[in-house]
């Protein structure tokens, strides 16, 4: 058993090349070094003792040269039939006129304060979050969140229910804030927990609701409990049977007005349905409302960013960040859309990618628990059993996906990540942040096609690190190499992955 040639020539980004084996009445396996570039064989082992003169295919299965340099690899033959051994020599070309990205560290947008979701409140009834939920959610060593959204119930005896894992939350760092969905009944136009015919808040109640506000702040302090903000109302424009509060935007105008700074917390005012700035333009455009919040809130649900810039320039000329403070997708139409492939080409990866580049500062989806989120909850015996893709308490891959973002952009500014001209748009996503003397990149390749890329940073590098997430793994490391001058990353973004990677500079 032998090679038909002593050589084969592969190109950086193949991984695999063909040749040819030759062999006469043996049987004979293929060898390679364990840590090399060559991985396999298809097949590895073939032959018999009978037939003569045979030519077999063989594929050599390789890893993808990120480097700048010419490397060359043994493989040997060996008949198992007489003992003796042939070798032939793999040679892989460098990489040269590789897919490149440009990252500008001088173009500066948005601080990113963090992610989170909604800590579950009795609404989803057994799928309530643990404390063990919660390690695995905000934990260095799970999901690594950091905001937790609160409903503020306007019945003050309910407001213990969340206590204990919002603390626990907090001792992991998270920053909480809480969101009313309707004042107490007796403060609005009739006495209901509904909007669902516009009920509002009687103007004349104004100071007793930022009372009742000031009251939840107070409460969860007396527990010992930090909460970082407070909103006015969770969608002002949206007419609900269950708990509501409608507003118009002079209305709102008015209480941020007149009672803003008496909430004892932060401020978020809009969380509207759809970015409705008519709710918010106005508290910005006022010269007292303006310095009596903090935060703009928006929900996502129908937006359309292709359409409607999610950007909001004059928030930011008022210093006043922009936080999605509510949003979640569970179409069963064609099939589940928490699925890998759609939660990543097409639905939560892409929102949050495109929140990013609208400089929003935060990204909190709705409930963390549930079977279409971050973790999964308790199986329901009414809804198919399809519908669940982890158990209980585990981590979705929706939660991985919010994860690359929470491990590798909070805290950080974002910064320009530019494509270059052999890369699609439609298929890959990118977005770079700047921390302190380091640089985070995450890039969702959304084609079917695994790509080598580089990494271009115009400063020198001292190391490099990546995680990659694709429908079987999760978090997993990856090999990334530096270019020889120290100035370029390069990694293989696999088919249908999200990859996050950090670079240490000199």
């Amino acid at each position: 058993a032998e090679f038909e040639k002593s050589s084969a020539i592969a190109e950086a980004n193949d991984v695999s090349v063909s040749i040819k084996v030759k062999w006469s009445k043996s049987k004979w396996t293929l060898i390679h070094k364990q840590d090399g570039f060559v991985t396999g064989f298809t097949p590895e082992q073939g032959g018999d003792e009978q037939n003569e003169r045979v030519v077999s295919d063989v594929r050599v299965l390789l890893k993808p040269n990120l480097s700048d340099n010419t490397r060359e690899e043994e493989i040997i033959i060996k008949s198992l039939t007489t003992g003796q051994e042939h070798r032939m020599t793999i040679t892989q070309k460098p990489l040269s006129g590789s897919d490149r990205i440009a990252i500008d560290p001088s173009m500066r947008y948005q601080k990113v304060t963090g992610f989170g979701g909604m800590i579950n409140c009795t609404w989803t009834g057994s799928t309530k979050l643990t404390v063990e939920d919660i390690d695995k959610l905000y934990g260095s060593e799970g999901l690594g969140l950091n905001i937790g959204r609160l409903m503020i119930y306007p019945n003050s005896s309910s407001w213990s229910y969340e206590v204990e894992v919002a603390k626990r939350a907090q001792e992991h760092g998270a920053i909480l804030f809480g969101t009313p969905w309707t004042p107490p009944p007796a403060l609005k136009s009739v006495n209901t927990n509904s909007n669902e015919n516009g009920e509002y808040l009687l103007p004349e109640n104004y100071a007793a609701f930022a009372n009742h506000l000031k009251s939840y702040v107070d409460y969860y302090k007396s527990q010992g409990v930090d909460i970082y903000a407070v909103s006015v109302q969770n969608e002002p424009d949206w007419k609900v049977s269950y708990d509501g509060c409608s507003y118009t935007p002079q209305q709102m105008l008015d209480f941020v007005k007149g009672h803003g700074r008496s909430v004892g917390a932060k401020l978020i005012v809009g969380e509207t349905v759809q970015f409705n700035k008519a709710y918010t333009d106005p508290i910005l455009n006022d010269p007292v409302a303006v310095n009596q919040f903090d935060i703009v809130g928006t929900h996502l649900y129908g937006f359309n960013f292709s359409t409607t810039s999610a950007d909001y320039p004059l928030a930011r000329q008022h210093n006043k960040e922009v936080w999605m403070t509510e949003h979640l997708f569970n179409e069963t139409t064609n099939g589940i859309d928490w699925a890998w492939e759609p939660s990543l080409k097409s639905n939560l990866a892409v929102e949050i990618h495109n929140c990013m580049k609208a400089n929003m500062n935060a990204y909190i989806y709705w409930y963390l628990k549930r079977y279409y989120s971050l973790i999964g909850e308790n199986r329901d015996p009414n809804n198919p059993a399809q519908w669940y893709t982890v158990a209980n308490g585990e981590i979705t891959k929706r939660g991985y996906i919010v994860s690359h973002y929470a491990k590798y952009a909070t805290g950080r500014t974002r910064i320009e990540a530019t494509l270059g001209n052999n890369l699609s748009s439609d298929d890959f996503l990118v977005t770079a942040y700047a921390g302190n003397k380091d640089i985070t990149i995450v890039l969702i390749n959304r084609s079917n096609s695994s790509r080598i890329l580089e990494l271009g940073i115009p400063s020198d590098i001292d190391s490099a690190s990546s995680v990659i997430t694709t429908n079987s793994v999760s978090m997993q490391p990856i090999d990334c190499v530096l270019s020889n001058d120290r100035r370029a990353v390069r990694i293989t973004a696999e088919p249908l992955s999200i990859l996050s990677v950090k670079v240490i500079l000199k």
